[in-house]
């Protein structure tokens, strides 16, 4: 299950900049009052977390369908499937732990439900631990899911200002809202929402596609990070300043120094892709060499380089583990450095 969550956009990611007209409350007040918490982000998105585990608890349980706020036409919902699509499913993989004769040969499943344009959109929900065992455990018990009546979310804001009652009512809705807006702003931008909670609600659900090709899932995991990286850099509202990044693992690094030294000419790097954040280039290297356009371009978001030159970069440091410290060092002298066995 946890395979899933990777390049997920979890609840704290969901808080990025958020504005003080929706809590001014200092890292610090969240501490004193709610205990230890990685980040700020993290903290402020306590109550929607708490939230979210209480709407699929109570979907599940009451079969209800829950209205997104704010949102044309979008609501969490069951999905029915019966008959020859069902034992198709099945066969492929999906139902598995659906008892056939308990079911009436039926499958049952979570999704997210959004009109895009002039057609609806449905994005599976797989849920996990205490989730995915009430509702294995409801269809195999007989029960039949479908909708009796749709709720809100003020159908929780008493429960969830009880659990966090330092907070105002009134602040506790406007961080809901904020949430759930942003939660449906990155499911349109195709972004993959990861829920993993145990401290005041026992929640583990992911919202987005996945192929049960492993080929197909590598693909979507470099496309599933990609996305989710722009989508924070626009809640961070910070503009392009046209700066475009690349990164060299040590590999990458030492055949370079090797070619170079043998042929004296610049070495060019063919399909290297550039980015616009720099946090785009770290995705499996632990070690990496960063690079910056020496010039400024705007081209796009990401861009094919067939003849990518290293003169026309400059050298800014080293990440290690995503950690990046910045170097005034030339790339000239960097390599110096690596020839010395420094590197």
């Amino acid at each position: 299950m946890r395979i899933l969550f990777n390049h997920g956009l979890t609840a704290g990611e969901l808080y990025t900049n958020t504005s003080k007209t929706i809590t001014n409350r200092k890292w610090r007040w969240w501490i004193a009052q709610y205990g230890h918490s990685a980040s700020y982000e993290d903290a402020i998105s306590a109550p929607f977390r708490y939230c979210i585990g209480l709407v699929l608890h109570r979907v599940i349980k009451d079969r209800v369908r829950f209205k997104i706020p704010y949102a044309i036409e979008a609501f969490i919902d069951f999905e029915i499937v019966e008959g020859n699509r069902f034992i198709e499913q099945r066969q492929n993989g999906r139902f598995s732990e659906i008892d056939f004769v308990e079911s009436d040969f039926t499958g049952y499943a979570l999704n997210y439900y959004f009109k895009a344009r002039a057609y609806q959109k449905v994005i599976p929900i797989y849920l996990g631990a205490s989730l995915k065992r009430e509702f294995l455990g409801g269809i195999n018990s007989g029960i039949k899911y479908y909708t009796t009546k749709d709720i809100t979310i003020d159908d929780f804001l008493d429960e969830v200002y009880s659990k966090f009652g330092a907070i105002p009512k009134i602040e506790v809705k406007k961080l809901l809202l904020h949430g759930f807006r942003r939660m449906h702003s990155a499911i349109k931008f195709g972004c993959a929402i990861s829920i993993i909670t145990k401290k005041n609600i026992d929640c583990m659900a992911y919202i987005g596609k996945l192929s049960l090709t492993p080929e197909k899932q590598i693909k979507e995991y470099s496309i599933r990070r990609d996305r989710k990286l722009r989508k924070i850099e626009g809640w961070k509202k910070l503009p392009f300043d046209g700066y475009y990044y690349i990164g060299l693992n040590h590999t990458g690094f030492e055949r370079w120094v090797n070619d170079n030294e043998k042929s004296r000419t610049i070495v060019r790097f063919n399909n290297v892709i550039p980015r616009k954040i720099q946090e785009e280039i770290y995705y499996k290297d632990k070690h990496l060499y960063v690079f910056r356009f020496k010039r400024k371009t705007f081209k796009g978001w990401a861009y094919w380089a067939d003849s990518l030159k290293l003169r026309d970069l400059e050298y800014l440091g080293e990440a290690r583990d995503r950690k990046f410290t910045t170097s005034d060092k030339s790339w000239k002298q960097l390599i110096k450095e690596y020839e010395k066995g420094q590197y």
